[in-house]
């Protein structure tokens, strides 16, 4: 399953609410655990997949990182520009369409949407734009393995999720990656978060 438009449309009627609201507190400190990170190993250069408003990719890029930024819907990729970040209109199945290589790649609640029959090609896609020992952060809530429409969600159209449970997305994502740090945060009542820091493993 590739993006729907129907999953576009719903994040284009949201894109100025979204630029209007804050980062939560808990994502701002992983965000931080992932930028000391970057700045004990000197690194330079990030990617950040699925950019929605640009709010993260401008704080790297203020903190003196090259940052390239890739989201499938436009109106997102227009706010991120304005910000004065280099921004591509490009989903996750065409990671392979760049041409850069990236010190680390960032992902903040964007690998929700992919389908878990194609999470293993998307990892390889990003594995395949860091250097060697790159890094990759990715932040996603989790749940039960549920894949589909949430009904109570308050987006139009209402929007696709695969929330996964942490020993199917470990599972996954250590086949390119090798793991170095996971948090599972319970930042509300009933509901979890993947907070996941992983370097790619060299090419065969």
């Amino acid at each position: 399953m590739k993006f729907t438009n129907s999953l576009i449309a719903s994040y284009e009627r949201h894109a100025l609410e979204r630029e209007h609201s804050s980062t939560d507190a808990f994502k701002a400190r992983e965000r931080s655990e992932f930028l000391q990170r970057l700045r004990d190993e000197q690194r330079c250069s990030i990617l950040e997949v699925g950019c929605g408003p640009g709010h993260d990719a401008k704080f790297f890029q203020e903190q003196g990182f090259e940052v390239v930024a890739v989201d499938n819907v436009p109106a997102m990729v227009k706010l991120t520009r304005e910000k004065g970040v280099p921004a591509r209109v490009l989903d996750c199945y065409n990671l392979d369409q760049l041409s850069e290589s990236f010190d680390a790649v960032y992902s903040m609640n964007c690998l929700l949407h992919i389908p878990q029959a194609d999470i293993d090609e998307i990892f390889d896609l990003i594995a395949a734009r860091l250097v060697e020992d790159g890094l990759m952060y990715v932040g996603v809530w989790g749940g039960d393995d549920f894949e589909g429409i949430l009904e109570r969600d308050t987006y139009e159209p209402k929007r696709f999720f695969s929330l996964r449970r942490t020993e199917t997305l470990l599972r996954v994502l250590q086949k390119s990656f090798r793991l170095e740090y996971y948090r599972r945060l319970e930042p509300r009542d009933g509901i979890f978060f993947h907070s996941v820091i992983a370097r790619r493993r060299p090419r065969r």
